[in-house]
């Protein structure tokens, strides 16, 4: 096992139990941990594209927290008005900057607020839901951890499968080390772990249809979403959108499935038990 390995190992387990014990806890806790989770997702991104404006940078990077703290209290009226108030000043401070590129980019910072901070926001949405019948069960608990394990497992294995087996690529022109088989044993172990948690009755009100499209959103979306990812780098020509979790990359590299997954599955939840 070479160095870089063993600290890709290192960080997973040191990283990997701090997040799955704030979903199990809940509460602010969690919320303090996508917050940030997503804050440096979104700087990362913007320190990729290059965002040229500091006063916009930090701008955004306040918006992000405040509107994930506005869907911790479900108060989606205040989340449009940040909105609405950070697109306006983006708007108006196109009066004060010359550069073409920069109004380009103008209206970058709001979208990193979309994607990746609020789409990452989604899992405080799943992890506050509350569901009738089950007092004794926290169903928002449950069904965070679920997806964790559900992006994971395809994460893990995509990876591990594709280096000992993979030999045809999967998207050469994007991520060339992908591969075909990688990505199938990724969604097949997504498979086998919800099936487990579906015979353990981890979720009492899910069905086994249910398991499988979580087993779904990761095996298939979550992988797509890391393509997008590595496709946006490659554009920019960077291997990964930052240092700080030393071989793992940057906060977005490890989180840019579930940036995917969250709102797809709060989608199929929320579809599923409040309309």
């Amino acid at each position: 096992m070479n160095r870089s390995h063993k600290q890709r190992l290192l960080i997973a387990f040191t990283l990997g139990p701090i997040f799955l014990t704030a979903a199990w806890v809940g509460d602010v806790w969690f919320l303090a941990i996508v917050a940030l989770i997503a804050v440096f997702s979104q700087y990362e991104l913007l320190k990729m594209v290059h965002y040229p404006p500091r006063v916009l940078t930090v701008l955004t990077l306040v918006v992000t927290p405040l509107c994930l703290l506005a869907v911790f209290f479900t108060r989606f009226d205040v989340v449009f008005l940040i909105l609405l108030f950070a697109a306006i000043f983006t708007n108006l401070s196109l009066l004060f900057y010359r550069s073409s590129e920069f109004i380009k980019m103008s209206f970058v910072g709001l979208g990193s607020v979309i994607y990746p901070g609020l789409s990452l926001g989604s899992m405080i949405l799943l992890r506050n839901i509350q569901i009738e019948g089950y007092p004794e069960i926290d169903m928002g608990r449950n069904i965070v951890i679920m997806m964790i394990i559900a992006v994971y497992a395809t994460d893990i294995f995509a990876f591990y499968i594709g280096r000992l087996i993979g030999k045809h690529p999967l998207f050469p022109s994007v991520s060339p080390k992908k591969t075909i088989e990688g990505a199938v044993g990724g969604f097949v172990f997504s498979c086998v772990a919800m099936i487990i948690l579906w015979l353990v009755d981890f979720i009492p009100v899910f069905h086994v249809f249910d398991y499988l499209m979580i087993a779904l959103c990761a095996g298939i979306f979550g992988q797509l979403g890391d393509l997008v990812e590595s496709k946006i780098k490659r554009e920019i020509g960077v291997k990964d959108s930052s240092n700080m979790l030393l071989t793992h990359g940057g906060f977005l590299d490890r989180f840019d499935s579930l940036a995917v997954v969250a709102p797809l599955f709060w989608i199929f939840v929320y579809v599923k038990f409040f309309v």
